[in-house]
């Protein structure tokens, strides 16, 4: 009788995978995501705002470089270009700057256009261009919306708490935990 039994490893049972941890994961990374693209796009906002608005040093901006033009049609299409910004005083030079939202296709190399400087880390605006905001806005508003869900959904007000009741109910237990 005894020879019959034969040893068999038994698997260990395992773990069905936590989803509202999977799911809180997933949501703070989204939340990161969309908090860098509201930042970005606020930090691009203002000097828009500002070039839109008349600020900044007024002077001109001469191209050096071509980029790629976007994929509508002339008259509404428009290429990007880099190039080199001098004050109207020759105070202020900045070299290789984009000139936000572009030209339409045909300008060359060495064209010069009026321009402004309204402080923007790597872009310079067209003088008079009164609609330099929008693009930020628009990626400002879009980068708030998933931002608000995420944190509705995550709730993160009220994550002391939670961490708190747990603890308390005994649901809540780590390594470095004192209490165990």
């Amino acid at each position: 009788m005894w020879k019959e039994m034969v040893a068999v490893e038994v698997e260990p049972a395992r773990r069905r995978p936590n989803m509202r941890l999977r799911l809180m994961n997933i949501m703070i990374v989204w939340v990161i995501v969309s908090g860098v693209i509201v930042l970005g796009s606020a930090t691009m906002l203002v000097p828009a705002w500002r070039a839109a608005h008349g600020g900044g040093v007024t002077g001109t901006f001469t191209l050096t470089e071509a980029m790629s033009c976007d994929r509508w049609q002339p008259p509404r299409q428009r290429c990007g270009w880099f190039g080199d910004f001098r004050s109207a005083d020759g105070r202020t030079v900045r070299h290789r700057l984009e000139l936000a939202d572009g030209l339409p296709p045909g300008a060359r190399v060495g064209d010069t256009i009026a321009a402004l400087d309204t402080g923007s880390s790597a872009q310079a605006y067209r003088l008079g261009d009164r609609d330099a905001w929008r693009s930020p806005a628009g990626f400002l508003g879009i980068g708030l919306i998933p931002l608000t869900i995420g944190l509705l959904v995550l709730q993160p007000w009220s994550w002391r708490a939670r961490f708190r009741r747990a603890r308390a109910t005994g649901r809540w237990r780590t390594l470095a935990d004192p209490l165990q």
